[in-house]
């Protein structure tokens, strides 16, 4: 008997991959989608009511290096990939009104659509897939591609740097809406990860702490710095609180 297939969310770097692939086809709306949507984490019905005049200032026309978003109160900062293609589409596609959604289909001038973009979004997905298994030989086994997996990408993102805590979860299932933290784990098809195991193990011979390390200057100077790394501390300061 052949074992199930389980098909896997997309990742936020699987869809920026995409986002990228689709810049290289022309395909430059649904591309700034795919690149976008990990990173803002919205919900796409607000995702495509991003204008242009939300993330340039065409004043002195340059990309704003974060934008207020009115309809959901919020801010979002724009940065990295996100800020590049975005700068790039301002040069290579034709902007014929700076209040218009950038989420268009360039070729055929018709802004994105929640009516039409999963049948799109699986279009696209499968070409790239196939690309990527030519190229690489893997085999994905991948939920079609709507467009909820980009929120859906954000927040496992999201669960992953607080190491699938209860209390991340609790504020994620707030972020997406979800009425119970029973919807959210349904739908992200993980769990609060709270299983605690000792490890009693000690350390192996084959480990770099032996007697010829306090002869060696450079590796004992290294390995001091490791040994009395404060790990506590700098999580507190590279984690931003939930």
């Amino acid at each position: 008997m052949s074992e199930e297939i389980t098909y896997k969310h997309w990742s936020s770097e699987l869809l920026t991959l995409l986002g990228i692939w689709l810049w290289e086809q022309g395909e430059y709306g649904h591309a700034l989608l795919c690149i976008t949507g990990p990173q803002w984490g919205f919900k796409m019905s607000t995702q495509l009511k991003i204008c242009w005049n939300d993330v340039v200032d065409f004043e002195d026309y340059f990309v704003k290096s974060e934008f207020y978003f009115e309809d959901e109160n919020t801010t979002r900062q724009i940065t990295g990939l996100a800020y590049k293609y975005i700068e790039l589409a301002g040069d290579i596609v034709d902007i014929d009104y700076v209040e218009d959604s950038m989420y268009k289909n360039y070729k055929t001038g018709k802004l994105l659509s929640t009516s039409t973009l999963n049948r799109e979004l699986q279009k696209f997905s499968e070409a790239f897939l196939a690309d990527l298994e030519e190229r690489t030989g893997k085999v994905f086994s991948l939920k079609p591609l709507k467009s909820n997996a980009f929120q859906i990408a954000c927040m496992m993102k999201q669960l992953q740097k607080y190491h699938y805590s209860k209390r991340c979860f609790v504020s994620v299932s707030k972020f997406m809406g979800h009425r119970t933290l029973k919807d959210t784990i349904k739908l992200l098809e993980v769990e609060p990860f709270d299983t605690i195991v000792y490890d009693f193990n000690g350390f192996s011979e084959s480990s770099n702490i032996n007697a010829n390390l306090i002869e060696d200057k450079n590796e004992l100077t290294k390995f001091v710095e490791q040994a009395t790394f404060d790990h506590w501390s700098f999580l507190k300061e590279s984690t931003i609180p939930l």
